[in-house]
């Protein structure tokens, strides 16, 4: 999307805002969604009229390059900015669903099959798009992997509507007469005291992230204004970014059960920031192809264990409100962060910012280390299960 953005003519500023703006959205609309979804029983329905608003948006990018007279550039950028809603509604209600319909010991299994299928997918389709996009002339080239791929969401949607998911339990309401002044900052507080390790995954994932989230528009720009990337390199490099991690999911969901997601968690997010620090010293495209591939290997294992211990940590009748706080505070971070990665940048150069936000980010990694998780993890169920069992 965003080398589409590029050469249709944004600018560095609007990539960042590509990034920051979304996740400024995301503040405004996760707290709400999680309310609104934690006030249903059935949720399904407004989960798949969101995943439909926010696809819909894709096969309009294909139609900006037949609008004349705008700068349709930033008329990609607003568009996409544009999808971003419905997808933070859905991502809310879609991740709370998969806890409800999917018993505790099966989620790392079935978490790591899905992302194998799905890795399968978006390799094959980013490595034929690549060869597509090199050989086909622009605008036609994107307009149409646009549109195919939008078809194809329809198809994924179709099945969607097709889930058997049982109706969600829904906490009966506070009584007013006894809590006539519940406010948010009573509630928060109510959380500090009664779900510390929530508190304590939050603090964590924020500083571990909040350099990476600075970072995250400058890899496209270090690509493509510095280092020349075309769209078939684009392509491949995205290709390897999602084949890897499926040798990443075969391998790591056996490592979950022997090891326990805390202390997989805990050593995979000191190795992630190490990606942005060798991108930025090598300016080498074929190197970096390395990298990436090494990084997308272990990646899965710190998504898998974090996911899992959220999903945990957060209690079952308050989930969607839990994640979407939870949602909520990344978003924040990701907010000002891409912005400021930019303008950092543009003072001191793409590669040095990499390099300081993973050295940074590292720094941030220590947390989990100081504000350590107690919500028993895959391996205590083991070590219990072998208790139980003598």
């Amino acid at each position: 999307n965003a080398a589409f953005a590029l050469r249709l003519g944004a600018s560095n500023e609007e990539i960042g805002l590509l990034s920051s703006i979304p996740a400024l959205l995301a503040v405004v609309v996760l707290i709400p969604s999680g309310q609104i979804l934690g006030r249903r029983s059935q949720r399904m329905p407004l989960i798949n009229w969101s995943l439909f608003l926010h696809r819909l948006g894709f096969l309009l990018l294909a139609l900006v390059p037949f609008v004349p007279g705008i700068a349709q550039g930033t008329a990609v950028i607003w568009l996409l900015i544009a999808c971003n809603p419905p997808a933070q509604f859905f991502s809310i209600g879609w991740n709370s669903m998969l806890a409800d319909v999917l018993p505790e010991s099966r989620r790392a299994r079935v978490f790591a099959i899905r992302n194998i299928l799905n890795g399968v997918t978006v390799t094959l389709s980013i490595f034929l798009f690549g060869l597509w996009l090199d050989h086909v002339v622009f605008p036609i080239n994107y307009q149409v992997m646009y549109a195919v791929g939008w078809i194809c969401s329809m198809v994924s949607s179709y099945y969607i509507t097709r889930l058997k998911v049982p109706d969600s339990y829904v906490p009966p309401p506070r009584a007013s007469a006894s809590r006539p002044s519940f406010s948010l900052r009573q509630r928060l507080g109510d959380i500090w005291q009664k779900h510390p390790d929530f508190v304590r995954i939050t603090i964590n994932t924020f500083l571990t992230n909040i350099t990476i989230w600075m970072i995250g528009p400058i890899y496209i720009l270090y690509y493509v204004r510095q280092l020349g990337a075309t769209e078939g390199w684009i392509g491949l490099n995205g290709t390897l970014a999602s084949l890897t991690p499926i040798l990443g999911n075969i391998l790591w969901q056996r490592w979950v059960w022997r090891w326990g997601e805390k202390k997989l968690l805990t050593w995979s997010v000191f190795c992630i920031p190490l990606y942005p620090i060798l991108v930025g010293m090598t300016p080498d495209l074929r190197v970096i192809l390395i990298w990436t591939a090494i990084y997308s290997a272990i990646l899965p294992l710190a998504n898998m264990s974090h996911f899992s211990l959220l999903l945990k940590i957060c209690p079952d009748a308050e989930r969607p409100q839990f994640l979407g706080l939870f949602s909520t505070v990344m978003n924040i971070g990701a907010t000002v962060a891409p912005l400021v990665g930019v303008y950092l940048a543009e003072i001191f150069g793409f590669a040095t910012v990499l390099i300081a936000g993973g050295i940074v980010s590292v720094v941030g990694s220590a947390s989990y280390l100081v504000l350590r998780l107690s919500t028993p993890d895959a391996l205590d169920a083991r070590k219990a299960a072998m208790r139980n069992g003598a």
